[in-house]
């Protein structure tokens, strides 16, 4: 075993305890807490057994593991970056009708001029 998969595990292994507690403590909700414990446990596979993702890809018609796990590195933070953009969109939107709906309710009524 190499130098860098040894720290490898150890990180990946801080990460997964980690996920794992903040689910427990409902930090996070169970199945996003399940999506990171799975890809934590992907990423340790992938390191421990290289030839693993080399056999997929050739099997995808992709030349080499590294390849593989790249374009499925840009797909994830692609889908992640969309998610956030419809999230953040959302609560723009949810703020924007709190902002209307509390100046309708703080608004006075003007002073009649005679």
């Amino acid at each position: 075993m190499t130098s860098f998969q040894w720290i490898a595990f150890v990180v990946l292994g801080i990460s997964f305890v980690i996920t794992l507690a903040l689910t427990v403590r409902r930090r996070i909700a169970p199945r996003v807490g399940f999506a990171w414990g799975m890809l934590w446990i992907a990423a340790a596979v992938a390191i421990a057994r290289p030839e693993l993702t080399a056999t997929v890809a050739k099997a995808l018609g992709i030349g080499r593991g590294a390849d593989l796990v790249l374009y499925i590195a840009i797909l994830a933070m692609v889908f992640g970056f969309f998610a956030v953009y419809v999230r953040m969109r959302r609560i723009e939107s949810d703020l924007t009708k709190i902002v209307r709906e509390l100046a309708i309710r703080n608004a006075e009524e003007p002073e009649e001029k005679t």
